[in-house]
């Protein structure tokens, strides 16, 4: 069986169509990439709505990533068979653009997982049968802000650990295969923080079979573990790279990459034959296409550099502290600028609530030289 699966996917309006048409999908280019597999799996960064300009007052804040429902023909003509929705963005139109989002995906009998109306449902695994094997497929993302209550929309949370790991273990009693993926950790990192690479071996460990992650907005290494796969980061595939002050300054963005796994299925259970990364290049029109060859080569040097990285323990804390010193001078940065704005009470308290949310503890003890 071959389960292919890429990274980040922000669908976009082609503003060169005409009104109301929807235009050429992101694609085309890259159909020869994702054709053929058992099973395509994305992560689907952004929401759908009617409301694109907002009338009803739903958006977080006036840069969501948002696109009408009817973009949704896209993933399906491109054969996408199960989308990620636990994301810091898939919650960008609050509760009404996530319900406008799960309408969408079920009337184009897409299935999805990680997000949901309630707890309940955001965790509830999406189940596919292929070649009379079931495969579970569970997500959790690391946004706080945006986990899911018990009777509150929201994504399938990352935390506590215990929880999820608990989840993974029921899902593999009764599936012949268990997918998890997760959308955390500081973007733009060449390696992952040492607490995801612990959480995903003990989820290999408590039945996975494939952790698929996403969110840095780059590659990072990928390997093989306790008879299955852990691929940290498949960075960007449709994103609006070019002219993004923000992620323009990492050259590694403009990639994306496809995954492709190749299982066989024994009598004690899947195993992991084989695996492929292949890059893609993100166009001037955020679309991906095949790379040049020389792109070409020297992103995958690149990537197998960074699985080289994944076994050196000592690379991995100072690539870790680096990265938490990093991410401290851009908070404090931040609050200097708020404090030029005369705002000085919410630069206070953006410094104190820091801590407050679980993602960012990891880095702050990386600060301390403690390797979260």
């Amino acid at each position: 069986m071959q389960l292919r699966f890429v990274g980040d996917v922000r669908l976009m309006r082609d503003r060169t169509a005409m009104p109301g048409a929807v235009g050429p999908g992101p694609f085309g280019r890259v159909q020869p990439l994702l054709d053929h597999a058992d099973v395509l799996s994305g992560n689907l960064e952004c929401f759908f709505t009617h409301d694109m300009e907002n009338r009803q007052g739903h958006w977080k804040h006036n840069k969501v990533l948002r696109v009408p429902p009817a973009m949704c023909s896209s993933l399906v003509d491109a054969g996408f068979d199960v989308l990620n929705l636990a994301n810091n963005h898939v919650m960008d139109g609050g509760a009404d653009g996530l319900e406008t989002t799960i309408q969408t995906l079920d009337q184009n009998a897409l299935p999805w997982m990680g997000a949901g109306r309630s707890l309940g449902e955001a965790v509830a695994p999406a189940l596919l049968e292929r070649e009379g094997k079931v495969i579970a497929f569970l997500a959790a993302g690391d946004n706080s802000q945006d986990y899911a209550a018990p009777e509150g929309p929201g994504v399938a949370p990352m935390e506590p650990f215990a929880d999820l790991l608990a989840r993974t273990r029921q899902a593999a009693e009764g599936a012949d295969l268990v997918v998890v993926q997760l959308h955390a950790d500081l973007e733009f990192s060449e390696a992952p923080a040492p607490y995801r690479v612990r959480l995903s071996r003990q989820l290999i460990d408590h039945g996975a079979h494939l952790v698929i992650q996403h969110h840095p907005h780059v590659v990072q290494g990928v390997e093989a573990y306790g008879g299955g796969l852990i691929a940290y980061s498949l960075g960007n595939f449709v994103f609006n790279v070019h002219g993004n002050s923000y992620q323009s300054g990492y050259p590694d963005a403009r990639y994306g990459w496809v995954l492709s796994v190749e299982v066989d299925f024994a009598e004690d259970g899947p195993r992991v034959r084989g695996w492929h990364m292949e890059p893609v290049w993100i166009a001037e029109d955020h679309r991906p296409e095949p790379p040049a060859p020389e792109r070409r080569e020297a992103a995958l040097v690149e990537f197998r550099r960074r699985c080289e990285l994944l076994t050196d323990k000592r690379a991995m804390r100072r690539a870790w502290r680096q990265r938490s010193w990093r991410e401290a001078r851009y908070h404090a940065l931040m609050a200097y600028y708020t404090l030029r704005r005369g705002r000085p009470l919410t630069a206070i308290a953006d410094l104190l609530g820091l801590p407050l949310r679980p993602r960012n503890r990891h880095w702050l003890l990386g600060v301390l030289g403690l390797g979260r």
